[in-house]
């Protein structure tokens, strides 16, 4: 049984639950098991992929090559993730990410970090939904000014990349909904069907789930990974990076992170930190110097989980098994019409 919200409407789908970009580990056969059960997958950057490539105009054609095997798999809608980035290292990557939606006609663009300004017209005359993600109610606001189609929320609790804010979903999403009048989307700290309902008590319209969806058959993350994943429990992540600048990533425990957080802790300076990620390498691993993605990438794809970064949320806590992406969903659904179900029996 369907719930249907203003984001089920506006997406044409089923359920109110879309899978989180992840980069390297949501490919298209995960995007398009997420969209055939009812959900939005999302391709995430180099999606697919095993090795890297520094070349935009690769990146693009691999891209491409990922938004058609999706449409092989299934007719359903589906999105692709893109960066609002105007650093020249990253903008070349961001305009083909966005070229590819447009010239594609994806139905949904997830832009992450940025100005909501940057791409948003560009997409929506292509037709391109736009949702914007946020880890503030100002950012909201902003975003809802330049005229995008729907709002998402990364709460504190969420894996990867967190910006500097330390809102929870908690906190964060009624004031997000109690501040802008687009269909919002809670993102962090959610993998089943109660927060699924939570997120809707908040008063979002749909949720963003991306660790859940790690751990599943169709995910491209290295058995390693979802391994790791399964296996932890309670307070199994931490932040870090902070002091480097841009923002703060969470990922599960290991021995480089706590070398890490000693180093922080120590006093030690950006330069010094940065010279720390980057004293792990692995020769002809394209990154060039890119240091941070390196980490990440060797622990996603080569299954390093003690020297990379494997970057998940808290919610990896509360996994005890990898399934199809469309059992996921079932259980999720299943499990939140149970509790809304208890609810009417209560009278509430």
């Amino acid at each position: 049984m369907a719930i249907k919200t203003r984001l089920t409407e506006l997406l044409g789908i089923k359920y109110p639950i879309i899978q989180a970009p992840m980069n390297w580990i949501s490919g298209a056969d995960l995007v398009a098991a997420v969209s055939k059960a009812g959900g939005l997958g999302t391709l995430g950057p180099n999606a697919g992929q095993k090795v890297p490539s520094l070349d935009p105009v690769e990146v693009k054609r691999r891209l491409v090559a990922q938004v058609r095997k999706v449409r092989i798999l299934t007719d359903k809608p589906f999105a692709i993730n893109i960066t609002a980035a105007t650093n020249p290292l990253y903008k070349p990557f961001a305009d083909a990410f966005m070229e590819t939606a447009v010239e594609e006609r994806v139905a949904v663009a997830i832009v992450i970090m940025g100005s909501p300004a940057l791409y948003t017209a560009k997409l929506q005359e292509a037709g391109v939904k736009v949702f914007h993600c946020v880890t503030k109610p100002e950012q909201a606001i902003k975003a809802e000014k330049a005229g995008v189609d729907g709002i998402v929320t990364e709460g504190f609790e969420g894996g990867g990349h967190l910006g500097t804010d330390d809102l929870t979903t908690m906190t964060l999403v009624p004031q997000v909904t109690g501040t802008v009048k687009l269909p919002v989307v809670a993102g962090g700290g959610i993998a089943d069907g109660r927060g699924l309902m939570a997120a809707l008590s908040l008063g979002a319209e749909g949720v963003y789930m991306g660790t859940r969806f790690l751990a599943t058959l169709e995910s491209d993350a290295n058995p390693k990974f979802k391994e790791a994943v399964v296996k932890a429990r309670g307070a199994c992540t931490i932040t870090h990076g902070i002091k480097m600048g841009g923002g703060v990533t969470r990922a599960l425990r290991n021995d480089f992170i706590s070398k890490y957080l000693e180093a922080e802790l120590a006093g030690a300076t950006a330069e010094e930190l940065y010279k720390l990620y980057s004293d792990y390498s692995k020769e002809n691993d394209g990154f060039a110097g890119l240091a941070t993605y390196s980490r990440i990438y060797h622990s996603l794809v080569d299954g390093d989980m003690e020297q990379g970064v494997p970057v998940a949320g808290q919610v990896s806590g509360m996994i005890s098994d990898i399934n199809s992406a469309a059992q996921v969903i079932e259980d999720v659904m299943k499990e939140a019409h149970l509790i809304l179900d208890k609810l009417n029996r209560a009278g509430l």
